[in-house]
């Protein structure tokens, strides 16, 4: 689906989707995207996101940064039942189109 980002989203779904991983706080998944990949993930709080359509929508925006920032991740992660919802997959580009028209 994205052949240049094959490696980066090979390993965000390794690193995230292993059986008994706990979300227990942002430094937790920030320390740990960041000692996988050395890539930075950044969360924004779920009354900012311009969106109740979306699966886990109450739940904070959590931005990861795949090949450094060309691709980015865009997912809700509720830490009560351990689970993301991935929101979308997009660009750096498109990601500065889509954050202007969804963060308050």
């Amino acid at each position: 689906m994205y052949p240049q980002w094959r490696v980066g989203l090979t390993l965000w779904q390794q690193t995230f989707n292993r059986t008994g991983l706990k979300f227990e706080s942002f430094a937790q998944i920030k320390e740990l995207w960041r000692t996988q990949s050395g890539w930075n993930v950044d969360r924004v709080p779920a009354r900012k996101v311009g969106e109740t359509a979306s699966s886990g929508d109450n739940y904070d925006l959590y931005i990861f940064d795949v090949h450094k920032n060309d691709c980015r991740i865009l997912a809700r992660i509720d830490s009560t039942r351990s689970k993301i919802f991935i929101r979308e997959i997009l660009s750096h580009a498109d990601y500065d189109k889509w954050i202007k028209s969804h963060i308050k």
